[in-house]
């Protein structure tokens, strides 16, 4: 039974108790009654918002975590050794503080449902390989290939606990991958969905 049913329920069992006091002349129990009936719907009402807050999470201090950042330097292209995080260094977006430019890491501030994406341009010739791992571990890869500046992109969704790490790099063991550096071509994004 869900939660409006019983609050329905209790009003009209409250208000039926009312007229049965008052049908036997009893008024100022009529009156405290009501007054009761009144004070529990208000209660029951804060209780039911109070539930549903904490199931949507739209109150009680939950942050929005998300992010977006690019490659956004000028000059020679991105080129990652066999295993290397690629360091997103141009920060678009930051909410919560949770991605590391630096380091080009994002941390889970809090555990939940995350979504991850990645797209890039790779500097003609050769092939660019990426992935997007979870503590050193591969979730999704992508690749790109040719004489062209072409593009490679994917994307999850994964469960972190608070303190994981994600991050995109290089999955080749040997070799390099070459990234266009410039205009923002190659991104790294990630939000909490629930």
């Amino acid at each position: 039974m869900d939660l409006h049913r019983i609050i329905a329920v209790f009003l009209v069992t409250g208000m039926v108790n009312a007229i049965n006091v008052t049908s036997h002349g009893q008024q100022s129990q009529f009156e405290e009654l009501k007054h009761e009936v009144e004070d529990l719907s208000r209660s029951l009402t804060s209780a039911l918002t109070y539930i549903h807050q904490k199931l949507d999470g739209t109150s009680l201090g939950k942050q929005p975590v998300a992010f977006s950042a690019c490659l956004g330097s000028t000059g020679p292209p991105k080129t990652l050794a066999p295993h290397q995080p690629v360091d997103f260094n141009s920060v678009i977006f930051n909410e919560g503080g949770a991605y590391n430019f630096h380091q080009g890491i994002f941390r889970a501030p809090v555990s939940g449902v995350y979504h991850f994406a990645v797209n890039f341009m790779c500097t003609p010739p050769g092939d660019c390989w990426l992935e997007i791992v979870k503590e050193g571990s591969r979730l999704v890869y992508t690749y790109a290939s040719g004489s062209e500046h072409n593009v490679g992109s994917t994307e999850v969704n994964i469960r972190l606990e608070a303190g994981q790490g994600v991050w995109c790099r290089s999955p080749m063991t040997r070799g390099h991958t070459t990234l266009h550096p410039e205009g923002k071509f190659s991104c790294f994004s990630g939000h909490l969905i629930s």
